[in-house]
């Protein structure tokens, strides 16, 4: 599963927490919206009830209403508005507004001195409902009227679809707002974090050796680990570098004069020399190993034009032709005299070995250094490729050299967590050659090494 990263992870969040946080407070609002609008219907239509009583009268037993009442809305016929009066369950009294509508059913009315407000549903249509029961002398005592008014609810769902429409239109634009707004705040917050990590990366490619930018307090902390990290290491790789040299230095002297020794007997120079090859070996082989590419790069095009000149001059009586094929943007990351002793043993085996011609060329594929020197002679067996990297192994018949070159190859390609493939140029197998159709026939030796973060091999 694929870990997300720190924006996603918190924009993922705040967007949740929006989509949560506004449909809640929309609805509360909502809410609360239509609870106090209903509150003031509550209380307009008690005015309106006291109205229809104000307005009542009661006289020799008999009860009696004007035509036309104060509020206007009373006299019109489906005003939305309408009035009426009962006694013993009998309605009595209209207003002139119930006209011609669909008297909803009334429930029963309420005690003396209590209301009702009620919302009652009659042919599709929604009302509010108010009574209220008010006592009234007569000449028979006190008599119970209940007087009721009903109001359309239209209106009402109007304004409340209206207050949800406009609520929903700032609160959309809000969230947009905030969700803007914590975009930025989390980037700008990271924002140190993507510095950091770009100036590990320059380091890493050898563009920088120390983290120098001012960061958050937060991040300070880990700067100075870093930093200290980094001193720690180089300081640890120059005492390891400084001491290998030592010994080298001490052993140099004593084997010298051993060797030089015209007493010594014949079968005790071997070993000598063999001891001196064991020193010379293992000590490139440390250092190889403490020459990480942990801030470290050269140019290969340097390296090897630096070497082709070389060799021109060493193997000027082979007169030899060198075609060099390396790109001037194609780095090794790692240290320079490691690339010098690794391809310096590949180029001078393949001048041993050419009739005429060598081959030298770099290329950067699917995140990879490839490293690659080929020649036009006998090639390589595969029975004896193995032999080749083995210390002490020669499959040529010069007398210079110990048979080590190709070991300290293999050990330096281990030793930056390459690969290192032996073939011929006209090997049918070799899927791992794409340059294989232009190589010359005789042996093809090339190493592979990973780029430092899947990066592009060339600045």
């Amino acid at each position: 599963m694929r870990k997300l990263s720190l924006k996603f992870r918190i924009f993922s969040a705040a967007l949740l927490a929006l989509l949560f946080f506004i449909p809640l407070a929309a609805y509360a609002l909502e809410r609360a919206y239509v609870a106090s609008l209903g509150q003031a219907m509550l209380e307009r239509m008690r005015v309106q009830t006291l109205t229809l009583i104000s307005e009542f009268e009661l006289y020799n037993n008999a009860s009696s209403m004007p035509e036309v009442m104060i509020n206007g809305q009373f006299n019109i016929p489906e005003s939305g508005l309408y009035g009426l009066v009962s006694g013993d369950d009998v309605i009595i009294w209209k207003s002139l507004s119930s006209m011609n509508w669909a008297m909803p059913r009334i429930p029963s009315s309420p005690e003396v001195g209590q209301e009702q407000f009620l919302e009652i549903t009659h042919l599709d249509q929604e009302y509010f409902l108010h009574s209220y029961t008010a006592e009234f002398l007569s000449q028979n005592g006190f008599q119970s009227y209940t007087f009721h008014v009903f109001q359309d609810r239209s209106s009402f769902n109007i304004e409340v679809i209206h207050y949800r429409t406009t609520l929903w239109y700032w609160l959309g634009i809000i969230a947009f707002l905030l969700l803007a707004l914590l975009t930025f705040a989390f980037f700008t917050a990271l924002r140190p974090i993507d510095r950091l990590v770009k100036e590990i990366s320059r380091i890493e490619k050898g563009d920088s050796n120390r983290i120098t930018d001012q960061y958050p307090a937060e991040l300070e902390r880990l700067k100075s680990n870093l930093n200290h990290l980094l001193n720690t290491e180089e300081n640890q790789r120059q005492r390891y570098k400084n001491s290998l040299g030592d010994l080298a230095h001490s052993l140099k002297t004593p084997l010298a004069v051993l060797s030089g020794i015209p007493e010594l007997p014949e079968q005790g120079r071997a070993p000598v020399e063999q001891i001196n090859s064991i020193i010379q070996r293992q000590l490139k082989r440390a250092v190889a190993g403490t020459g990480s590419r942990w801030n470290q790069k050269c140019a290969v095009s340097s390296v090897a034009i630096k070497l082709v000149n070389a060799m021109e001059k060493v193997y000027r009586d082979a007169e030899l032709d060198f075609d060099l094929n390396v790109p001037d943007t194609t780095t090794f990351y790692g240290d320079e005299t490691d690339l010098l002793e690794l391809l310096g043993n590949l180029i001078d085996n393949a001048c041993k070995a050419a009739v005429s011609f060598v081959y030298v060329y770099a290329e950067v594929s699917q995140s990879r250094l490839r490293i690659g020197v080929a020649d036009d002679g006998p090639g390589i067996a595969p029975s004896q490729r193995q032999l080749l990297i083995e210390r002490g192994k020669r499959l040529d018949s010069y007398q210079s050299g110990q048979g080590i070159g190709m070991a300290v190859v293999a050990d330096l390609v281990s030793a930056y967590e390459g690969q290192l493939y032996i073939g011929n140029g006209t090997d049918s197998d070799d899927k791992q050659n794409p340059l294989s159709r232009t190589l010359p026939k005789g042996a093809h030796i090339y190493v592979d090494f990973p780029l430092p973060n899947r990066s592009v091999g060339s600045d």
